[in-house]
């Protein structure tokens, strides 16, 4: 048997094989890039979309709380205003009390006092009365002090001033008369 020596060039091959792969990794890398191309605008549409979906949320948000924002300040004018009247509704009561309260000091004033007694002035000042007067005899202040004394309304009345006019022959007074609180 002779030896035949047959070459086998390779290199054509070799050559082929490394032009195909370079072509599959031209084309791979080409794809890659659209793809990559192609996920970046998808995500940048997703991204403006997504932005613009906040800025909607947001833009409602505003609006809500401005709404919001008005209807609080509704309520503090009411409340305000519910403040208001139950100052007046207090004051209203304050007087309608009052009123009852002074007539009964009225009441029990006219119904303590005595013959002699002749009064010239009377003044309420908070929880206390003021009352001039004169009297004859002067021992009708003293009796009329004790009825005034008995009264529910009144605590212990002062005497502040005492004096007689000789051409007269009346006595002329100054008396404080200090009120019971209403409660006791």
């Amino acid at each position: 048997m002779t030896n035949i020596n047959i070459g086998i060039n390779l290199r054509p091959w070799r050559e082929e094989r490394r032009q195909k792969q370079q072509k599959t990794f031209a084309q791979l890398s080409w794809l890659a890039l659209v793809v990559g191309l192609l996920i970046s605008v998808l995500l940048w549409q997703s991204t403006k979309a997504s932005i613009a979906i906040i800025q909607d949320e947001n833009q409602f948000i505003k609006t809500r709380m401005t709404l919001l924002d008005k209807e609080i300040k509704e309520v503090a004018n009411l409340r305000e205003k519910r403040q208001q009247l139950l100052k007046r509704i207090e004051v209203i009561q304050k007087l309608q009390d009052n009123r009852s309260v002074t007539v009964e000091i009225m009441d029990q004033l006219a119904s303590s006092i005595n013959s002699g007694i002749y009064l010239i002035e009377i003044k309420r000042n908070n929880n206390q009365i003021l009352i001039e007067g004169h009297a004859n005899p002067s021992q009708a202040v003293a009796a009329w002090m004790r009825n005034l004394k008995k009264q529910p309304r009144f605590n212990e009345p002062v005497l502040r001033s005492l004096t007689t006019d000789d051409k007269s022959n009346l006595t002329h007074f100054d008396l404080l008369l200090p009120l019971r609180d209403s409660k006791q």
